[in-house]
């Protein structure tokens, strides 16, 4: 389990400035799985283990995600649904393929389904903090989070641990954090560019709490990035 130094250390690039190149910006290719040449959300599915938001932080990052599109909707595609915004705590398949993860994705279920069993999670709060409005490698922007102190964080970690027992993540670390939206397929251009990186330095000048609850921790299944479906929550209701 990642101590909370090292946690805090690790994402010590996470800045007030937006780090995208100079210049025009092309997307990541990952971007090109998930989003049509019209910019709306292709077909991708999977499964993964999630915060869900209570009303009033999906109210608060709304406010952000307006902000983005009114002054640089030319940087994005489609907006997500307010619906949709999460934070994962632990992915687990994705694919653009439903073929190629259907029987992966059924044994995820079963697996969490009976490592629940043997590991029950009671109801308790976490406290996060926004950190940043970030660039998560040229695919999206996202609104970095931190634990209030070492206690959350170890509480946070704890959950991590136990579902990387399901299926241990391609990368090692947590990253907390929100998707706030997903790059214009086709890129933009240096005027663009620019309008974003002083929209995002504007936007972090703020930051604010979000309390994370087992209550609202669900696995789900998705379709797009766009379309999630809870299967079943994963709290014991005790406690």
């Amino acid at each position: 389990m990642e101590e909370y130094v090292d946690f805090i250390h690790r994402i010590s690039y996470q800045q007030a400035e937006l780090r995208i190149a100079e210049g025009d910006f092309t997307p990541d290719g990952r971007v090109y799985l998930k989003v049509n040449s019209d910019n709306s959300f292709k077909p991708f599915y999977g499964d993964t283990v999630v915060f869900d938001l209570n009303a009033r932080d999906k109210a608060k990052i709304s406010t952000l995600i307006d902000k983005l599109y009114d002054s640089c909707s030319e940087c994005f595609c489609n907006r997500l649904d307010t619906s949709t915004l999460h934070m994962t705590l632990h992915d687990l398949s994705a694919s653009d393929n439903l073929d190629n993860i259907s029987i992966e994705v059924f044994c995820n279920e079963i697996k969490l389904l009976s490592l629940l069993k043997l590991n029950p999670i009671t109801t308790q709060k976490i406290k996060m903090k926004t950190n940043f409005v970030i660039n998560m490698v040229n695919t999206s922007l996202v609104l970095a989070l931190i634990p209030t102190d070492e206690g959350e964080w170890d509480k946070l970690q704890s959950l991590y641990t136990l579902i990387d027992e399901v299926k241990v993540c391609p990368y090692p670390y947590l990253t907390p954090h929100i998707t706030l939206t997903y790059f214009n397929r086709e890129g933009f251009d240096k005027n663009s560019s620019d309008k974003l990186k002083e929209k995002v330095a504007e936007l972090n000048r703020q930051s604010f709490d979000i309390t994370l609850c087992t209550k609202n921790l669900f696995y789900q299944k998705f379709i797009s990035m766009n379309d999630y479906t809870n299967v079943f929550g994963l709290t014991s209701q005790r406690g």
